[in-house]
């Protein structure tokens, strides 16, 4: 039924730690920026794009049960600014983002989007988004590359990793 096989249940309880332990991570700084009015720009980074929804979809629930909400977004031909996208939000204030699919299979969308992000990324901050950016190992490793003053705006790396658990960066 799972997409990884597990040998023992050591291995699977591994990867549940490693989920709660990155899902409290991103939580608990999500729900500091609202204490404290402050943006939060996270990055979640699993290899693959089933650990990542699974994830999400936790997140997402969770954040729900507290009473936030969350809107998702995703670059596209005819927007490949996600950040502008945000900003223009009348609720901007009181949502969480998701943004998913910076590294899309389309090269050309990918280059705008990650040109967008180190162009705009200061009005993550100016507008006190709260994101996170859902990437894949490859889109994680092309961030610093393609947009490397988004990566030093960036609060939080949490990477979720099935053998060594969650790690903050």
């Amino acid at each position: 039924m799972g997409s990884q096989p597990t040998k023992t249940s050591s291995s699977s309880a591994s990867y549940s730690r490693s989920l709660k332990e990155g899902l409290d991570s991103l939580r608990d700084e999500i729900q500091l920026a609202f204490s404290w009015h402050r943006p939060s720009i996270l990055l979640a980074v699993s290899g693959t794009k089933s650990s990542l929804n699974k994830a999400q979809l936790a997140l997402e629930k969770e954040l729900a049960q507290s009473g936030q909400k969350v809107t998702g977004i995703n670059p596209t031909d005819r927007s490949p600014d996600v950040i502008k996208a945000m900003c223009s939000m009348p609720n901007r204030g009181q949502v969480v983002f998701f943004v998913s699919g910076i590294g899309s299979a389309n090269e050309s969308l990918s280059r705008k989007a990650y040109s967008a992000l180190n162009m705009h990324r200061e009005l993550l901050v100016e507008h006190q988004i709260r994101v996170v950016f859902w990437l894949t190992k490859s889109e994680a490793a092309s961030l610093p590359h393609y947009a490397p003053d988004f990566w030093a705006f960036r609060h939080r790396v949490v990477e979720f990793n099935a053998r060594l658990g969650a790690s903050n960066k």
